[in-house]
């Protein structure tokens, strides 16, 4: 039996004799009892280890390092050595045994540790103390955390690099196996002594030219791996000269797989993916001059007797370098990225085959553990293809992408068929030309009836997802032909095809104009009914719920003549379902809701209590797979029941309230059996709580946090005022993500952020709720006035850009929602100087990484330096955080407009300084806010501003052009503005006969609905400075309705709407010439939510009842087949 009394080693007074100081039989059956097999040895060995590691720290690691250096079983002396790596490696006060020796032991122990590295001669135990010593490194040169270092003096460890390099030296060192594992421990001390590094580049050099010259391909893949993480860690200027090493660094790769070293060849791939995802440029040269490694990567890939690992790796390799550099391929090298395609396409052709294989797809479910573990390869090429077409664009990739699609699906074998139909599924997205969807669909379509069934499948899987990626216009010209054919394979014989078929009927129905989808409406409602009814396939049961579900979101009321069949059957699956059906449960829950938005909250408010009742039955905490369903449920039933809700938030919100609570378990201390944890572990994270007290908790408690927030947003939002009792619980549950402990901040990140918005809400709804109940306004202020205590005392101590974001988006929405009156003068001058001490703060932090970025590529040479596929996300990060900031700012303005007005001097200087950095975007957004809150009162600041407004609309960034063609819009009523208003008339006008944005340009499309939304402005308000030649109002209902700029567009169709109600002859144009034209897009724009609200449909229902039916008879005829059939169901009762 294990050890189960205290140890008592023994305390070593000096590092020599250490071994002879120590008990080393009782360590040998401590180690012993901690590798036993019996559980009670093994806890007793682990308490007497956890003691030892308190009372005799030293004795201890000295005692382990002589029993790794005895003659003991090679398993005992492994042990040891990882023991020794534990207890030398950085933690808490608690598991760092290192820190608490003398300095005279500290020395001891290194220099035991090196000797021990020279001279063992088992390679696995040698890779262990190396292992031990890049631990030890990184606390000894650790210069902020005096704990680990060697001496009291300061940190280093002066003999460390010298052994390494003597011991990796061939021509000093005749033991090669042991010069590989210092290759190895030199890899693994990069990160730690970078300056060391780079100041011994000289004698670096030469170790790595005769080690890559060597006859041992392994030490040769040492050195490999050693340059891979000098290019990774170092500055370009550093690595540069290594990459003449590229050539000679492939070469080692086809040795290796020449030789069989599968490991290491796997190792080293790896690393030149590292590569090339983190310094890309290494590669440049070589490629250009061979378009290695690429070749070297696609003939590892097409070789089928390389194995998945290797074949997948290389694929990662070349998917890789074409996210990093797609710019620079599509001009210089094109023929990787086409090369990489081709290998995408090879692998998809790896699928098992045999009926054995048929029957246990045919039998699994979609969502079934193991799907994704089958045909690994083949999802592999999927994923890249995704990848390949994404980075590189139809317009450069197409050519070889329409190739390879063609040829593989014009091939008998079922595989290639497969393999281009996956293709098109995973590029669907990225067409651009609907001639090429088309072409894709035609090809999808004539293979919904192959013999085969993954075929079948596939072909299915892809129209669902081109339903999603290519609405409207695949619905438009497709549904005549694909609704027939997909209600036929939703008989598929293959269950598991048939319920694809209703997975594609998804996809594509739930963006189905609802008058098209009105006259299909019975005969899929028949079929979806009948296979519900009779089908016993949980794949079939739960794709038939959804797509009743997806017929009743789009033609809403109309499903109430389905409603008293549906809901019953809805009711048996989740009262009655086998819980361990649990996705089949939370479907139902899904449906359910979705028919109380489609039918209504009069009929829908009986059956809401039960499904509420049932959801309540199952914890948000106990079931992961129904969680999000039955969140999303609740919140399509708060949505259609509105204030009516109320009544069920005793039941749920408790639940609620203690899920945004922290609980977790009690950590244990660090684990001594060397195994790294359980994967178990790898679920938790061990946090510390505002009381100092370690907790673990399971990681997926802060998506559910995340989660919780996002419901209670919801019930503020839908219900307003009605949540208005609710709301002092709400704040106490929320109000501890404000203030959560460093360690728990970025993983309460996403949560807070949303506890920042809910706190907005519950402004709202304090003030709604008072307004309703004859209140004073005490609550909201009350709010607000705790909610920027807590944010803006954590403002000046964060430099995170993402979560003073997350702040400043806070202040504004809370801002907005309170509205006017609640800022004194003083409290607004001392919000607005935080704000922009946030800015200034960014833009140091901005500037300071630029000039860490600049000083890494300083020196290097000029291939080496930034091109135009260089990202920054830590740039984008600020500029994110600077936006908000200012957005807070224009909040207010909005609530303390006059208060504001001691402010202007300050705008104007901050405009001007933004405009010098280049940062025009955050200066125009500012300068929109001014005129959109202070109208007349901004003018002073227009000789500031005004200029680079009309300069940023023809800006190559779409970021600044926004604002631009924004702020036309909110100047335009202004009277001052006719003095520019002509110019502005002529350049929106030429913008908007421009070339249109490509599809994946989201920013530029958003760009032209502010265009559009500016000459909408402008006709409207400067009418008599329009050029005679323009004609302003055809060219903006050419545009419209608006679809990108949701925001904008709901503002531009409610205008449109009050001026059609106005008569406004401009819009109307003469003797109502745009009368049909004007009809159409209200027809377009009724009851869509995204750009349309409930007051304008209202008023668009109000316009058409108004129009005498023979007029609109008479204007059928320039109207499209579908704004027709708009107008019809518009009109009918």
């Amino acid at each position: 039996s294990g050890p189960s009394t205290p140890l008592r080693l023994g305390v070593p007074n000096s590092s020599a004799g250490m071994a002879a100081s120590v008990d080393m039989a009782k360590l040998v059956e401590l180690l012993q009892a901690l590798l036993s097999q019996n559980n009670a040895d093994r806890q007793r060995a682990e308490a007497a280890y956890q003691q030892a590691k308190s009372s005799e720290p030293g004795s201890l690691i000295i005692g382990l390092l002589a029993v790794v250096a005895s003659e003991a079983d090679e398993a005992i002396r492994g042990q040891g050595m990882v023991l020794v790596r534990q207890l030398v490696s950085q933690g808490t006060e608690r598991d760092f045994v290192f820190a608490k020796l003398t300095p005279e032991q500290k020395q001891g122990v290194a220099d035991e540790l090196l000797r021990r590295f020279e001279m063992e001669q088992k390679p696995k135990l040698q890779k262990k103390v190396g292992e031990a010593i890049a631990k030890l490194a990184e606390s000894a040169y650790d210069t902020e955390d005096s704990r680990g270092w060697l001496h009291p003096g300061g940190a280093g460890w002066p003999a460390l690099l010298p052994q390494c390099f003597r011991m990796a030296d061939t021509e000093r060192n005749p033991n090669v196996n042991c010069c590989e594992e210092a290759m190895r421990l030199l890899k693994e001390l990069v990160s730690t002594l970078m300056d060391q590094v780079v100041s011994s580049q000289q004698e670096l050099g030469k170790l790595l030219q005769s080690a890559l010259g060597h006859a041992s391909v392994k030490l040769r893949c040492a050195a490999l791996l050693l340059v891979c993480e000098m290019v990774r860690l170092l500055d370009k200027k550093s690595w540069a000269p290594l990459v003449a090493t590229a050539p000679v660094l492939t070469q080692v790769l086809q040795q290796m797989g020449q030789a069989g070293l599968t490991d290491e060849l796997e190792e080293s791939l790896q690393a030149f993916i590292d590569v090339a995802s983190e310094e890309p440029d290494f590669f440049k040269q070589q490629l250009s001059g061979s378009l290695e490694p690429a070749t070297f990567m696609a003939g590892l890939v097409k070789t089928k007797s390389a194995g998945e690992g290797l074949r997948g790796l290389g694929l990662e390799w070349l998917v890789s370098y074409v996210e990093k550099k797609p710019k620079w391929l599509a001009k210089q090298l094109p023929a990787l990225p086409a090369l990489a395609l081709e290998c995408c396409m090879e692998v998809m052709l790896e699928i098992e085959d045999g009926e054995a294989e048929l029957k246990a797809w045919a039998e699994r479910m979609d969502d079934e553990e193991g799907e994704e573990d089958a045909d690994e390869l083949f999802h592999s090429g999927e994923e890249a293809t995704d990848r390949v077409v994404e980075a590189m664009g139809v317009e450069s990739i197409g050519t070889s992408l329409f190739s390879l699609v063609t040829r593989y699906a014009s091939q008998e074998q079922w595989q290639a068929k497969h393999a281009a139909l996956s293709a098109i599924r995973q590029s669907v997205e990225y067409l651009e030309d609907t001639s090429h969807v088309d072409g894709m669909a035609k090809i999808l379509i004539e293979h919904f009836e192959h013999p085969h069934p993954r075929v079948r499948y596939m072909a299915l899987h892809a129209i669902g997802q081109m339903g999603n990626d290519q609405s409207p216009h695949f619905q438009e010209a497709w549904h005549e032909t694909l609704m027939p054919a997909l209600l036929k394979k939703m008989d598929d014989p293959l269950d598991r095809v048939a319920s694809m078929a209703m997975s594609g009927f998804v996809s594509f129905g739930s963006e189905l104009d609802n008058t098209v989808m009105l006259h299909y409406s019975r005969v899929f409602m028949e079929k979806l009914v009948g296979r519900l009814q009779s089908t016993r396939h949980r794949m079939v049961q739960e794709e038939s719920i959804t797509s009743i579900a997806v017929i009743a979101g789009v033609i809403e009321n109309d499903f109430s003549q389905y409603y008293d069949v549906i809901m019953p059957l809805l009711k048996n699956f989740v009262m009655g379902v086998d819980p361990k059906l649990s996705r089949l449960r939370g479907k139902a829950f899904e449906c359910m809701s979705l028919l109380g938005i489609a039918v209504g909250k009069e009929r829908f408010l009986a059956d809401a209590q039960g499904a509420i009742s049932e959801m309540v039955k199952t914890p948000l905490e106990a079931d992961d797979q129904q969680r999000e369903y039955i969140k999303e449920a609740c919140e399509r039933i708060c949505k259609c029941l509105k204030g009516d809700f109320a009544t069920f938030l005793p039941a749920l919100l408790p639940g609620l309230f203690k899920s945004l609570q922290l609980e977790g378990i009690e950590p244990q201390p660090s684990s001594s059996n060397g195994a790294g944890g359980d994967d178990e572990d790898d679920e938790f994270v061990t946090v510390s709580t505002g009381e100092g007290k370690l907790m673990k908790v399971h990681t997926s408690k802060f998506e559910e946090l995340a989660q919780s927030v996002q419901m209670i947003q919801t019930f503020c939002s839908e219900m307003e005022g009605a949540y208005f009792d609710w709301i002092p619980q709400t704040a106490q549950a929320l109000l501890p993500l404000f203030s959560v402990s460093d360690n728990l901040s970025i993983l309460c990140e996403d949560a807070r952020g949303e506890a920042y918005q809910a706190w907005a809400l519950l402004i709202k709804c304090a003030k709604e709720g008072a307004k309703q109940r004859g209140l004073q306004n005490d609550l909201a202020r009350e709010l607000l006035q705790t909610f920027l205590r807590s944010v803006l005392a954590a403002m000046p101590e964060d430099e995170d850009p993402d979560t003073l974001r997350d702040a400043a988006d806070g202040i504004a929405e809370s801002l907005k929602n309170i509205g006017p009156g609640v800022l004194s003068g003083e409290e607004l001058m001392h919000l607005v100087q935080r704000l922009l001490a946030v800015i200034d703060a960014s833009f140091e932090r901005s500037t300071k990484a630029e000039k860490e970025k600049q000083a890494r590529s300083a020196g290097a040479p000029s291939d080496l330096q930034q091109d135009e596929d260089d990202d920054d996300e830590e740039k984008d990060d600020e500029n994110g955080c600077r936006r908000s900031c200012e957005d807070a700012i224009g909040a207010v303005m909005e609530a303390a407009p006059n208060e504001f007005l001691p402010c202007l001097p300050e705008c104007s200087n901050r405009i001007t300084q933004w405009l010098a950095k280049k940062q025009t975007p955050l200066a125009l957004f500012l300068a929109c806010d001014l005129l959109n809150h202070l109208k007349e009162k901004s003018e002073p600041l227009w000789p500031v501003f005004m200029p680079a407004v009309f300069e940023a609309l023809g800006d190559k960034d779409p970021e600044a052009r926004i604002p631009a063609a924004y702020a036309i819009t909110l100047a335009a009523p202004i009277p001052r503005f006719a003095e520019a208003a002509g110019q502005a008339f002529q350049r929106l006008a030429q913008i908007l006969a421009g070339p249109a944005p490509k599809k994946r340009d989201e920013k530029g499309k958003v760009f032209v609905d502010n265009v559009v939304a500016a000459l909408l402005s402008l006709a409207r308000w400067q009418a008599q400075q329009c050029p005679s030649e323009l004609q302003a109002w055809p060219m903006v209902l050419s545009k419209l309705p608006l679809k990108e700029d949701e925001e904008e567009g709901r503002k531009v169709h409610a205008i449109i709407v009050d001026l059609v109600l106005e008569e406004h002859q401009g819009l109307l144009g003469p003797g109502g010439a745009h009368l049909a034209k004007v009809l159409g897009i209200l027809s377009e724009v009724y009851k869509q939510d995204s750009i349309s609200t409930k007051e304008t449909d209202e008023k668009i229902l109000k316009i058409f009842k108004h129009i005498p039916q023979d007029k609109l008879a008479s204007l059928a005829g320039e109207l499209t087949e579908k704004q027709r059939r708009k107008i019809e169901k518009i009109l009918s009762p």
